[in-house]
């Protein structure tokens, strides 16, 4: 059996506060794994610690075989992270986006073009490559975070509560069209 992310006794404390209290998770290659809890639960600190992003308090684990503590810069390279809140820049269009990125992810100069387009048509924002992210509805944005998370074929994709604040309709279309 290949587990993609393991973890032991992994927590996470802010000050006196326990986010994360001992967590212990192995998910395998393929699997799709979800956090559900209430606000204050700790899935976005979780989902952040996994990332790289975030380092735990105690405990360990590793994703796609990467140390959490010490390998963040190789775990980082190999996975897609798309946040509840949209990592996107708004001054900067739809292309600009993808293709700020695509360089982000070390896609290749000569395969970055044709991975913005396939983006942007996964997305259904063909006829949009030039407008501001800060001009797109919450549905849009969605679509173009998600094509930012996984330009660059990611081994793993992190989704943090990737649907808050969109409409059902774009709920919908996300979860049938995203990936």
């Amino acid at each position: 059996m290949e587990y993609v992310v393991t973890t032991r006794d992994l927590t996470r404390s802010f000050g006196g506060f326990v986010a994360v209290d001992r967590l212990n998770i192995r998910i395998e290659r393929g699997e799709i794994y979800g956090f559900l809890g209430p606000n204050g639960a700790g899935k976005s600190t979780t989902i952040r610690m996994l990332c790289g992003i975030l380092q735990p308090t105690s405990g360990t684990g590793t994703v796609l075989g990467y140390d959490l503590i010490r390998e963040t810069e190789k775990i980082k390279s190999k996975i897609g992270y798309m946040s509840q809140k949209f990592s996107l820049y708004d001054d900067l269009s739809v292309w600009e986006n993808l293709n700020f990125y695509a360089g982000i992810y070390n896609v290749p100069g000569k395969e970055r073009k044709k991975r913005v387009e396939e983006m942007i048509a996964m997305a259904q924002l063909t006829g949009r490559e030039d407008e501001l992210a800060a001009n797109l509805s919450g549905g849009w944005k969605q679509r173009l975070a998600l094509g930012c998370a996984i330009i660059a074929r990611p081994s793993i994709l992190f989704l943090d509560e990737p649907t808050s604040g969109v409409s059902p309709t774009s709920r919908r279309m996300f979860f049938n069209k995203g990936g």
